[in-house]
């Protein structure tokens, strides 16, 4: 029976996965570039309509990183809806406004409109400084992510990997009724 509970639990893992979190890699620094890694493209859905600049995409608690808004280049950029290859240029952390906390990193580039039920996917690839950064990099993990606009202002739910199994009603009906089923069999055998 432990063998059969260790069966499920491992194939039913991936359907409660978190979501509202992006893998971010960082690599570098300590007197290096730094380069900073998104592993999987993140979905977002816009929530509120922005009344400033958008999007601006918020990782919570990887650290105050720069004192200044440092540069980057690389390969990390956006989509609105499908359209688009718009690239992420700068990237600040160390500033408390609104609900950004200084321990709080976020990537933009220029501006572009946005509307309530907009799709926002963030594709994966690296971005790297393009000036030394001093300090070791952050922890290599999965963060919080969440975008809001220049006011500081929330625009969307939680940023979801693409590819993170969200499982139907019927789907967890279908497992619920399999699973008794796999234990109604087992009973029997014992009789």
């Amino acid at each position: 029976m432990k063998r059969l509970l260790l069966a499920i639990a491992a194939v039913a893992a991936p359907l409660f996965s978190a979501s509202g979190q992006a893998n971010l890699s960082f690599s570098g620094g300590s007197g290096g570039l730094l380069t900073i890694g998104l592993s999987a493209p993140v979905q977002y859905t816009i929530t509120s309509s922005p009344t400033s600049g958008a999007p601006i995409f918020v990782f919570t608690g990887a650290g105050n990183l720069f004192s200044t808004l440092p540069v980057f280049t690389g390969s990390i950029n956006y989509s609105i809806n499908g359209v688009g290859a718009f690239a992420l240029t700068q990237i600040g952390s160390g500033f408390s406004i609104g609900t950004i906390a200084a321990i709080d990193i976020y990537f933009f580039g220029p501006p572009r409109p946005l509307a309530t039920g907009d799709v926002v996917r963030l594709n994966a690839g690296t971005l790297t400084s393009t000036a030394i950064f001093s300090a070791a990099p952050p922890t290599s993990r999965a963060y919080d992510t969440f975008i809001i606009e220049d006011g500081s202002k929330i625009l969307s739910g939680p940023g979801v990997g693409v590819g993170t199994v969200v499982p139907e009603p019927a789907s967890f009906a279908l497992m619920a009724v399999g699973l008794l089923g796999v234990i109604a069999v087992r009973s029997r055998r014992r009789v």
